[in-house]
């Protein structure tokens, strides 16, 4: 009887082994692709009544204590908050289904966040599908949790929700040659 287990552990060990190989290769790749979620199918079965937009930012150029975690940043003394409302974000909706996996690279080397700008695309129904924040080192930006490699999709997105004065502000981020 021992040596119909011993012969079963050997079978099923290595295939355990395998399995688990096989279903852990391509990691940040398959990280990446579930950090957000589809937006040309999130746009087709969304009410976009239900949904919003929400924009938190201070000015780059602002000293603080130590970097700044998205709650710290919205919490700050010193936040710009902007609300968008589904009607106001339906002329420019088509602009999140251009963040896909393919705009997320992830990061070789992990860093911190020092959050200066962050946006939210939320709905009642679900709450949270898209949290940005920026930024970590070397301009990297965090997705849903996934540090990321800068791409200008994320700032084209909220680009025409801002005013005038908060693109002023944040001139450093739209004008620094993101990488596409």
């Amino acid at each position: 009887m021992n040596s119909k287990r011993a012969k079963s552990l050997g079978f099923f060990i290595p295939i355990l082994l395998l399995s688990t190989l096989l279903t852990s290769c391509g990691g940040n790749d398959m990280k990446s692709e579930k950090a957000i979620p589809d937006f040309s199918t999130f746009i087709e079965n969304e009410n976009l009544d239900d949904v919003s937009l929400k924009i938190y930012y201070i000015n780059p150029f602002i000293l603080t204590r130590a970097p700044l975690s998205i709650d710290g940043l919205i919490g700050h003394s010193a936040v710009q908050k902007i609300i968008i409302d589904g009607n106001s974000l339906k002329d420019h909706i088509d602009f999140f289904s251009q963040i896909n996996a393919d705009v997320l690279t992830p990061v070789k080397k992990k860093s911190h966040l020092n959050a200066r700008l962050c946006y939210v695309l939320e709905t009642e129904k679900d709450g949270k599908i898209l949290e940005v924040a920026m930024n970590g080192n070397d301009n990297s930006i965090f997705v849903n949790g996934l540090e990321i490699k800068d791409s200008v999709i994320f700032y084209d997105v909220i680009e025409p929700f801002l005013t005038e004065n908060a693109i002023k502000e944040l001139e450093v981020y739209f004008n620094r040659g993101c990488q596409e």
